[in-house]
C-alpha cells in the first residue's frame, strides 16, 4: 500500500512564525502610527524581580528577585557586581531599561489581594508594560506594582489619571487598560539597599 505524501503548512505571515515561537503578544504591524514594528517579547512572571509591595514606604522584598538569569538581563553574570556591607553579601538589581522617553504597551495586569503590611491589608496589581524606543531591536518588558489606593497623591491614581480623556463618562475595569499604547517617561529609584528599580510616568495615551 502506498504511502500519502503529506506537506507541512508553511508560515508565511508574521502571525503564523510568531505563533510557532510560542508569542501570546503580538501587535498589528499595520499599526504604524503606534511606533510597534515588531513582535512583544513573550509575558514575563507578575512576581518575578520587582519592586516589593510597599514600594511607597521604601521597603523591598529580598525574596522576588533570587534568580536573574542573564538571558533576561542582556548583560553577563560574570559582570556583575557583587556588594559586601556589613554582613550582607548581595548582587544588587539593576535597572531593565535605562532612563528615558519610550512608547509602551499594557500586556497583562495580575493581582494580589489582602496582602499584609505594616499599616494593614491591601491590594496590589503588577502591570506589566512592554517599552521600546529607537534603536531597541525588540521590546522590553517591566512589570510594576501598584498598590491599590484611592488617595489623588497615590501612584495608583496618578497612573489612572493618564486615562482620564480616553475614558470621560465611562465606568470601567482595570483590565480594560490591557492592550493600550502610548508615550511614557522611566525614570529609576534606588533606595538604601542599592537596587536600581523602574518608575513608568504615561506622558500620553493613543485613542
Amino acid at each position: 500500500m502506498a504511502l500519502k505524501k503529506v506537506r507541512r503548512p508553511v508560515l508565511n505571515g508574521e502571525k503564523e512564525v510568531s505563533e510557532e515561537k510560542g508569542w501570546n503578544n503580538v501587535l498589528d504591524k499595520n499599526n504604524a502610527e503606534e511606533g510597534w514594528n515588531s513582535p512583544v517579547a513573550p509575558r514575563q512572571s507578575a512576581n518575578s524581580d520587582l519592586i516589593a509591595p510597599d514600594m511607597q514606604h521604601d521597603s523591598f522584598n529580598e525574596d522576588s528577585n533570587v534568580y536573574e538569569p542573564n538571558k533576561q538581563r542582556n548583560d553577563s553574570a560574570l559582570n556583575r557586581t557583587i556588594s559586601f556591607f556589613g554582613d550582607n553579601v548581595k548582587l544588587p538589581r539593576k535597572a531593565k531599561v535605562e532612563q528615558g522617553n519610550y512608547d509602551f504597551r499594557i500586556d497583562n495586569i495580575a493581582s494580589k489581594e489582602n496582602v499584609a503590611g505594616k499599616f494593614g491589608p491591601y491590594d496590589q496589581l503588577y502591570i506589566t508594560f512592554s517599552v521600546q524606543k529607537m534603536g531597541m531591536e525588540l521590546p522590553q518588558q517591566i512589570t510594576i506594582p501598584y498598590i491599590v489606593s484611592t488617595k489623588a497623591e497615590s501612584p495608583f491614581m496618578v497612573f489612572l489619571s493618564s486615562f482620564k480623556t480616553l475614558f470621560q463618562g465611562q465606568n470601567i475595569t482595570i483590565n480594560q487598560l490591557v492592550g493600550l499604547v502610548g508615550t511614557c517617561e522611566i525614570s529609576h529609584f534606588e533606595p538604601a539597599s542599592g537596587d536600581i528599580y523602574e518608575r513608568l510616568l504615561v506622558k500620553s495615551v493613543n485613542s
